[in-house]
């Protein structure tokens, strides 16, 4: 299951970005020499009037975009110079290298603003059409040597009371943690149908406290939501994914929050596989979450990120005039190691987890 919700949802968020990317190359006259659905051989394809070829390939874990005079890997000065001298003059007017500062800006920044729009219009669609979820606070599962854990909490526990607050969704429960402050909470669950209460003592985890527990996404019921809330709510959701998103990154660089919280594909996979198991609803909804961290994650400023080159690109604006090709090569290395180190040291991590 795991397996098949991370082949569902991947390629999804992947070639949303990507279209943004196409269209926006469209727009400013670059050519697109290709678009593939998926990685490795090709399976099918076809040519638009334009001259793009269509892909679709093997490995359906996501997709890229071609555009002429744009290379997705790093190249050296040398390598570089060789592509553009083979250009035509004809040529030259489609190649993305060629094209004002502000036009490769918007195709770089359009990859990740098309997985925001991507990201609301899921939400809106969810809270309009079906409604907004209850979701009771279920456990599911305990983190070893936790204040959870000391207390007896067990999978399946359904958190419904802490302290004097009533709990009805995952929400509640942060909000009783810092409420609490840290002190010793009594917290109602209901087991196999019988009332139980525990005694805990929240722990302190930078600015905020937990029970050290993970949450089962199990919808009861929905509570029907109008047009225009429903536009709130989704702005709502979109905004908070993008400041704890934001505000954990900051931690974990100041040390406030462990990289060992960091996740990979197989955190991915487990994920999307539990969540494709809950139903529509949350699977749907965890696709907003990744489409809209994939576009926040793209806009960091690191080099060979859209992010990357959009700091490069506005600080060629200011200096007026293009940052050396030898120093962006530099800077394209960098940021292409740096990269490759997240991707291990999150996929450590997620091996890590698997083991204990």
């Amino acid at each position: 299951m795991a397996l098949l919700a991370f082949i569902i949802m991947i390629p999804v968020v992947v070639v949303v970005h990507e279209l943004g990317h196409f269209l926006f190359a469209r727009l400013n006259h670059v050519k697109v020499e290709a678009f593939s659905i998926g990685f490795g051989k090709k399976l099918y394809s076809w040519k638009d009037k334009l001259g793009t070829e269509w892909r679709i390939c093997a490995i359906p874990l996501g997709g890229y975009v071609s555009m002429l005079g744009q290379s997705d890997t790093p190249q050296t000065v040398e390598e570089k110079k060789l592509a553009e001298s083979k250009l035509t003059k004809e040529e030259k007017k489609q190649s993305f290298e060629f094209k004002k500062r502000y036009q490769k800006a918007s195709i770089a920044f359009a990859g990740p603003f098309f997985n925001f729009i991507f990201g609301f219009v899921v939400f809106f669609s969810l809270f309009f059409f079906v409604g907004e979820s209850v979701n009771p606070a279920f456990v599911n599962s305990v983190v070893k040597d936790s204040p959870a854990f000391v207390a007896g909490m067990k999978d399946g526990d359904k958190i419904i009371k802490i302290a004097d607050m009533d709990i009805n969704n995952v929400q509640d429960v942060a909000n009783a943690m810092q409420k609490a402050n840290g002190q010793s909470l009594l917290i109602k669950v209901i087991r196999d149908g019988k009332n139980v209460e525990l005694s805990v003592i929240p722990k302190k985890d930078g600015d905020r406290f937990i029970l050290g527990i993970t949450y089962a996404p199990k919808f009861e019921s929905y509570t029907k939501v109008g047009f225009i809330d429903s536009l709130k709510m989704a702005y709502n959701e979109v905004s908070n994914i993008v400041s704890q998103t934001v505000g954990a990154m900051v931690d974990i660089i100041v040390g406030d929050r462990s990289s060992k919280e960091l996740g990979g594909i197989i955190a991915i996979a487990q994920i999307s596989g539990a969540a494709l198991e809950s139903g529509f609803y949350t699977f749907m909804f965890l696709m907003a979450f990744i489409s809209i961290s994939l576009g926040l994650f793209n806009l960091f400023p690191i080099p060979i990120l859209d992010g990357g080159y959009l700091l490069i690109y506005a600080i060629e604006g200011i200096i007026r005039r293009d940052l050396s090709d030898k120093f962006k090569e530099k800077l394209f290395f960098v940021g292409f190691m740096f990269i490759i180190f997240l991707l291990l040291l999150s996929n450590f991590n997620d091996i890590v987890r698997l083991l204990k």
